[in-house]
């Protein structure tokens, strides 16, 4: 199996993968030095802007329908309103739920006004078209959720060849008609590229119909490899390519992928510097390799920017997991949550609240996906930090029974005591340590040494959490507080581990009192 295959997150902001778990929390100070650091810091920077206790506008765009026999046109059912999402993310009085969030709404005949109340949003868009011949009809709606109005219908004709000319009215509708009827303001970051090649776009359009699945993403990455070679100017080609080269980084492409991904990724920037969805995962791409102040830097810009953006909120809160900054990722989580309480990527803010000791609070955000294998592993993991293990062994029934996660927290919880021993967990061990230490992403690998110490695995545990601070996973606060740890606590190796965790926390509060404001 590729050694990849099982990590425990998608990235932050990972489409529903049935993966086990998604990254854990950052943790603050304890130390009187860094304490009057973080003091002196705070007095001199300015305050990152607060979300607004406003209710905000919270939009999801539906899967639409062909309402036609053609069969070569359905990738449109997604391609179209993935488009429509990314023109409205633009929009700075919107939070606009990822399209992946309501992809799957795809039947026909659906309860808008429920479908709405499940995903928390407050205005719904959905579509239908129909291809005869060379024209193409397609009809826009909006839905009040709250009052099961419609709030704004339109209906446009565009020669089906014509992709681009398409587009262009649907940007039009859209600013011109449904921006005003969701109660936007003209407050556009307005994109500053267009496609210009037909080939390209249609290119770029079937590739957004595709899953993320490993084949199907390496489809979606050759369609768009030639599409950015036909047309490079455009930035959510680049974006997508971005996106789906860092999932490929994921699935076994390694860092040859990523790096990749990254250079998508800045092109689509420096073709359009407003593309929210590239700089959030530019964002979490440097976090993941250490660059912490520069990650942190574009972060806090991307708040102050759009202080109403509640995944800019949540991509600051993901820095600080990884600088060791516990209490201030709270505060971003809490504010993401306030300006969008549905979005399930947000669920990763669950591990912030858990290794807190609020595992209240951890339920609640790790409840934005419930029923999810995500999910319920990590209702096993919370009931493990409350000492529940009775309910701990039930959640573990709920996962894929052949998982090789299943299989080692089975062996785990199966054990008459802690101290038992068990060859199957041992196996478990050997087999799961060398993937987990080859995953690049050093939170991983604390996931994986708290796991480890909890089920008694003390070596295992130490040298993964060594390997994760060593990659700039500052768990200072992790480390003193988290209870799955506390198996390892008063060893020296453990007072080494903290020392080290520490100095990386200092290292990132010394580099962000240089970020300019």
């Amino acid at each position: 199996m590729d050694k990849y295959k099982k990590r425990t997150k998608a990235g932050a902001f990972g489409e529903r993968f049935e993966k086990p778990f998604e990254r854990p929390v950052a943790k603050p100070a304890a130390v009187a030095v860094v304490a009057l650091a973080v003091f002196f810091w705070l007095s001199k920077r300015k305050a990152v802007p607060a979300a607004s206790s406003a209710s905000p506008t919270t939009v999801a765009v539906l899967p639409f329908q062909n309402m036609g026999s053609d069969k070569d046109a359905d990738f449109l059912r997604l391609a179209l309103p993935d488009e429509i999402a990314t023109a409205l993310s633009y929009m700075r009085s919107l939070s606009i739920r990822p399209f992946a969030t309501s992809s799957k709404y795809t039947a026909a005949g659906l309860d808008l006004q429920q479908v709405g109340r499940d995903m928390r949003v407050t205005d719904i868009v959905t579509g239908h078209y129909m291809k005869q011949g060379d024209q193409l009809q397609i009809t826009l709606e909006a839905v009040d959720v709250e009052n099961n109005r419609t709030l704004w219908r339109d209906t446009l004709n565009v020669a089906a060849p014509d992709m681009i000319a398409m587009r262009a009215q649907i940007t039009a509708k859209v600013r011109e008609g449904l921006v005003p009827a969701l109660g936007a303001g003209t407050d556009s970051a307005e994109t500053s590229t267009r496609p210009n090649n037909e080939e390209a776009y249609d290119l770029y359009l079937r590739s957004l119909a595709l899953p993320h699945d490993p084949g199907p993403n390496k489809e979606a990455i050759a369609m768009l490899e030639r599409a950015v070679g036909l047309d490079p100017t455009y930035a959510p080609a680049w974006g997508k390519f971005g996106r789906r080269y860092y999932l490929d980084s994921q699935y076994g492409g390694g860092e040859a992928m990523f790096q990749k991904s990254n250079t998508a990724l800045e092109r689509a920037l420096a073709l359009d510097p407003n593309f929210t969805l590239a700089r959030a995962q530019r964002i979490a791409n440097w976090t993941e390799r250490g660059e912490l102040a520069k990650a942190y830097q574009d972060a806090r810009n991307f708040v102050e920017r759009q202080p109403k953006n509640a995944t800019a909120h949540f991509v600051l809160g993901y820095v600080l997991r990884y600088a060791g900054l516990l209490d201030e990722s709270a505060r971003a989580c809490e504010d993401a949550l306030a300006l969008d309480s549905g979005n399930y990527v947000f669920r990763a803010c669950s591990f912030t609240f858990s290794q807190m000791g609020n595992p209240e609070r951890a339920m609640d955000f790790n409840r934005l996906d419930a029923g999810s294998t995500w999910s319920n592993s990590n209702v096993m993991r919370i009931l493990l930090r409350e000492g529940k293990l009775a309910e701990a062994r039930t959640a573990v029934q709920k996962l894929p029974p052949d998982a090789d996660y299943t299989k080692f927290y089975k062996a785990c919880l199966d054990r008459p005591s802690p101290q038992s021993p068990s060859p199957e967990l041992d196996r478990a061990v050997r087999e799961r340590e060398p993937m987990i230490e080859a995953n690049p992403d050093p939170e991983n690998r604390y996931l994986y040494a708290a796991d480890m110490a909890f089920c008694g695995e003390k070596d295992a545990a130490l040298r993964l959490l060594k390997s994760s601070i060593d990659g700039k996973y500052c768990a200072y606060q992790a480390l003193q507080k988290d209870p799955l740890l506390a198996p390892l606590r008063g060893t020296p190796e453990f007072a080494q581990l903290l020392s080290a965790a520490k100095q990386c926390q200092d290292n990132f509060l010394a580099e962000r009192t240089q970020v300019p404001h």
